[in-house]
């Protein structure tokens, strides 16, 4: 299986007559993604590539049975176009955008929740489940099917360890993006919870950073008894206190906050803590070892 994103998706895209929306109904169908419908307000009755366009997300999922939505608006449309999505019965939505307010982030997640639907995003680049389909704009070449999930805060992060996990034979169910942001649509906790419930992952891959608790519930998740192995990958070794990397939720404002204080506590948690990207698919390995796995031929 995979979480989240599953075979026979059926995407409508906001903002399809724009450059990400129409550069993304050619990249998710070439991935094995339907997409079947776009929304832009006063354009209805249009197509991009096939696709029909209509003003509102009532009116293409009712038309076309759309239950996925990708959201390419910008940061000031963002929260109406996703709590639209949610109205209309999407019951997973990617948001990749950066510069959304946290409070909007804090009313799409709690809207998306109080539907049963989950919210991917925001600042991410969505998630993919290699073979099945795709729903944001990781380059697909990087993934292959395998046994391995993947939880990343960082967008580029996530396809280039993907890509070295490929090429040593170790493939994924599904790599998840869940943001740099301070709030985000799935938090690291749920991402793990939710690949410990799938029969298909036998072992998770944490690509964390600098800032935020994510790691401590990594952690967390790894001291229980009958948990998955898991590998983790941190990046922010050098960055100075007090200054943003990158992200808004990459800061370092005291020591729980740093590098060394999470791989002390994910290591200590039992976790195969990969102290550089070169070494990440190794480390995969051995967790894969401890399920009883080995890589496939890459």
């Amino acid at each position: 299986m995979s979480i989240l994103l599953q075979a026979g998706a059926r995407v409508v895209i906001f903002g399809i007559t724009g450059r990400f929306g129409s550069f993304s109904i050619r990249d998710l169908r070439e991935s094995g993604t339907a997409v079947v419908a776009g929304v832009v307000p006063g354009r209805g009755g249009q197509s991009v590539e096939g696709a029909p366009v209509f003003n509102s997300a009532e009116e293409a999922v009712r038309e076309t049975g759309a239950d996925c939505a990708l959201v390419y608006v910008p940061a000031p449309l963002a929260l109406d176009a996703v709590l639209e999505a949610v109205e209309a019965g999407c019951r997973l939505i990617a948001y990749p955008g950066d510069g959304l307010p946290v409070a909007d982030a804090m009313e799409m997640r709690a809207a998306a929740r109080a539907r049963g639907a989950w919210l991917v995003g925001p600042n991410s680049p969505g998630l993919i489940s290699p073979g099945k389909a795709k729903l944001g704009f990781a380059p697909s070449f990087c993934f292959r099917p395998g046994p391995v999930g993947v939880i990343s805060r960082s967008g580029s992060l996530s396809y280039e360890a993907s890509y070295r996990l490929s090429q040593a034979g170790i493939g994924q169910t599904t790599v998840i993006g869940i943001g740099g942001d301070p709030v985000k649509g799935v938090t690291a906790a749920e991402a793990v919870a939710m690949f410990h419930e799938d029969p298909e992952t036998a072992a998770i891959v944490y690509l964390g950073e600098i800032g935020g608790t994510d790691e401590y519930a990594v952690a967390d998740y790894a001291k229980r008894p009958g948990a998955k192995p898991v590998t983790a990958l941190l990046v922010g070794r050098t960055a100075p206190p007090g200054k943003k990397m990158g992200h808004a939720a990459a800061l370092v404002g005291g020591y729980a906050d740093t590098w060394a204080a999470k791989v002390e506590a994910l290591a200590a948690a039992g976790v195969n803590v990969a102290r550089s990207l070169d070494q990440l698919p190794e480390a995969a390995a051995q967790s894969l070892a401890r399920a009883g796995l080995t890589p496939a031929a890459a």
